[in-house]
């Protein structure tokens, strides 16, 4: 399983969207329509659909470059331990999804939302975890490109009507949590991983470490988030235990097609971890 927890001051800046809603209609919200999932609003203090019109929003950031995927159904629930998305599949078969938030915090909604969301388009496979903390970076990277993408698409189509004066706060709750990354950049990640790298392999949720990779990462999905899609060959070779980087992202390049195998180099290079071609 994926466990993680998330620092107190999110909840703190999270919006409260509910006196907004008034009569607006979201059931047929988020275009490109997200894959079949459904919500169990129990203990959640929310609406079921505004829930899941909060989460289609984050998700479908991410989601429209995924044109072919046949994805797993999964079910998103309430936890009060952290967010975390499991390995183990439930009864009815699917991925389940556990959100640490309730009532209208819609931000923090968005926010764990697209990290798990990210792992599910991983592949949620459970595996040798030495670079695990590589997965969780891009779920952390995921969450910040997802809220800076809703801020600018609920300009013209949020999901209620009446919600879209927050894209604003939105925008102002993601560069927060940006502000309080370590300052890193492409040129540094190198040395900040050398220098990092044991304890990530034996913990793969260091919050201080994967968000300011994330936000290195951020740069490079943004300009080219046509590769997102590249995420979901991320777990098709099973990593085996004490894999280096370079054979965990050499599985990654080689399991891919080749419309993503030269990003999956740019990131390699950024780490220092030279990928390519096999003779």
């Amino acid at each position: 399983m994926l466990r993680r927890t998330f620092p107190l001051w999110l909840v703190a800046c999270c919006l409260s969207l509910v006196a907004a809603r008034g009569g607006d209609d979201a059931r047929k919200y988020a275009s490109p329509p997200m894959p079949e999932y459904r919500v169990d609003a129990s203990g959640f203090g929310a609406s079921g659909d505004d829930i899941k019109a909060v989460c289609s929003s984050a998700g479908r950031e991410l989601w429209k470059y995924f044109p072919d995927y046949n994805l797993e159904r999964f079910v998103v629930q309430r936890n009060k331990d952290g967010p975390i998305t499991l390995y183990e599949r439930n009864r009815k078969g699917e991925i389940v999804v556990k959100l640490d938030t309730e009532d209208t915090y819609w931000c923090q909604y968005a926010y764990q939302f697209a990290h798990e969301f990210c792992h599910v388009l991983c592949g949620c496979a459970e595996t040798w975890p030495g670079n695990k903390w590589f997965e969780e970076t891009l779920a952390e990277m995921a969450s910040l490109y997802a809220l800076r993408a809703m801020a600018k698409a609920w300009e013209t189509d949020p999901p209620y009507p009446r919600w879209k004066g927050y894209r604003n706060s939105i925008g102002k709750y993601v560069q927060n949590v940006l502000e309080r990354r370590q300052k890193l950049t492409r040129d540094g990640l190198k040395e900040f991983y050398e220098k990092h790298k044991e304890k990530l392999r034996k913990e793969s949720c260091l919050r201080d470490l994967n968000g300011a990779m994330a936000v290195v990462l951020l740069e490079l999905f943004e300009a080219q988030p046509e590769h997102w899609e590249a995420v979901r060959w991320l777990n098709t070779s099973p990593a085996q235990e004490g894999d280096s980087l370079q054979a965990y992202l050499q599985k990654w390049h080689n399991a891919a097609p080749e419309r993503h195998q030269e990003f999956i180099r740019e990131i390699g290079c950024l780490y220092g971890v030279e990928v390519g071609p096999e003779d």
